[in-house]
């Protein structure tokens, strides 16, 4: 089993999407204890929860529309 899957916790969420816009929503009491203030906790739980860091260190920036073209 993958160490990403051993420390994972059930956070009761509400996904939302629109066009190509999306967002995930949450209870403030739903969050654990540590995350319910704002500060580190917090900021490491949400950032996981949206998939960042990337674990396959992959840019899906440009996924739904090619890059710009390089400048000369």
């Amino acid at each position: 089993m993958s160490q990403a899957f051993l420390n994972q916790i059930k956070v009761p969420a509400t996904y939302i999407r629109g066009g190509t816009s999306k967002g995930v929503f949450f209870k403030l009491t739903d969050l654990p204890e540590s995350a319910q203030v704002a500060g580190e906790a917090r900021d490491k739980l949400l950032m996981r929860i949206i998939g960042s860091p990337d674990p396959y260190s992959k840019q899906t920036a440009w996924a739904a529309r090619p890059p710009p073209p390089a400048k000369p």
